[in-house]
């Protein structure tokens, strides 16, 4: 008995550590690496792509994830406070915003699939949907109605009395028990993994067919530009690959393991599984926010467009060389180390020796 005993508090042990952890393992380059995802999607030779605008607009959802819902969990984790579980208001917002948040942020993705199939057709019909208007329209349009079909969340979130096996009562917020708390792990592992997931992985299969039906006609005796553009979307396409793989690698243990726990919650547990089934949900749930905080690591290894826009932005500030004066008592003499000064008429500081 003392050594099931020992087992479940080394259980519940790491289960609050791998949470604590891998969230602040995420915080840090998750936080850096979006704010230089806006800094290279808003260049101007990437903010008249459409699928970069995808790109800028998840990347803006993924910021409310790693600067919000991150230290939420991450004091949940760390102190065992949570005020979702105390005040029913916080309770019904926050897991509300949280959800949509997440699942716009994925499903933005899948937009940028869907534009680049429209964008490598060969239906002049299907190329036109590949456009910045249809892109803000598009984003507009998802977020919108993913507020709409996750609003069943505001009224039937609530919170309820949870008693442990050492009969410790505690609240949680959670979905109402029953039919609704399958239905809704259901829901959103389709929104949030399954659904978004297989139809990034339609589209990209269709645009790869689509690019190499283009080789077959296209001459290969082309102008700079049609180079350059075609080199673009090359990028972009590589870019958006390496993500979806690494969007559905992370998510679907979380909703496979969301789905698993609804289906079992009327099944009578004992404390050992209760605590090995506590941590492989934190250990999925906390998985899954690399999908939100990595694309910058993603796309900076797969993109050397991404790349170059980005040493624009970082490259001047490794650049800088101060100027020197070095005097003498004789006279006055200035020494630039830097070459570019030497070649321009700039004004000159003059220390006077007395």
């Amino acid at each position: 008995m003392s050594n099931t005993t020992e087992a479940i508090n080394q259980l519940n042990t790491a289960t609050t550590t791998i949470g604590l952890i891998l969230s602040l393992i995420n915080f840090p380059p998750g936080a850096v690496g979006l704010i230089f995802n806006v800094l290279v999607f808003t260049r101007p030779v990437l903010n008249r792509q459409p699928c970069s605008f995808y790109f800028l607009i998840s990347t803006l959802f993924n910021l409310f994830v790693v600067f919000i819902i991150l230290p939420v969990r991450i004091v949940s984790s760390s102190l065992n406070l949570d005020l979702a579980n105390y005040n029913l208001g916080i309770c019904k917002t926050e897991f509300y915003s949280f959800y949509v948040v997440r699942v716009v942020s994925i499903w933005l993705i899948l937009l940028a699939c869907i534009d680049r199939y429209f964008h490598s057709s060969s239906n002049i019909k299907l190329r036109r949907l590949s456009s910045l208007k249809m892109a803000r329209i598009s984003s507009s349009v998802l977020t919108l109605l993913m507020i709409v079909i996750y609003s069943h969340m505001i009224v039937y979130f609530e919170i309820a009395n949870v008693t442990s096996q050492t009969g410790q009562v505690t609240q949680t917020c959670n979905a109402r028990k029953g039919t609704y708390r399958s239905f809704s792990a259901s829901w959103h592992m389709t929104l949030y993994s399954l659904c978004p997931s297989s139809l990034m992985l339609l589209f990209g299969i269709l645009t790869v067919g689509n690019i190499h039906q283009h080789r077959r006609i296209i001459p290969t005796h082309s102008d700079s530009n049609q180079r350059r553009n075609r080199r673009t979307d090359t990028q972009l396409l590589r870019m958006l690959i390496i993500q979806v793989l690494f969007i559905i690698v992370s998510t679907m243990p979380s909703s496979a393991i969301r789905l698993y726990s609804s289906f079992t919650a009327t099944t009578t547990k004992n404390a050992f599984q209760t605590a090995q089934e506590n941590l492989a949900t934190q250990l999925c749930n906390s998985l899954s926010y690399f999908a939100h905080s990595t694309s910058f690591y993603l796309y900076t290894l797969t993109g050397s467009l991404f790349r170059t826009e980005l040493t624009k932005i970082v490259g001047p500030c490794f650049h800088c060389r101060p100027n020197f004066i070095e005097t003498s008592g004789t006279g006055q003499n200035q020494i630039s180390l830097n070459p570019i000064n030497q070649q321009r008429n700039t004004a000159v500081l003059v220390i006077d020796h007395q």
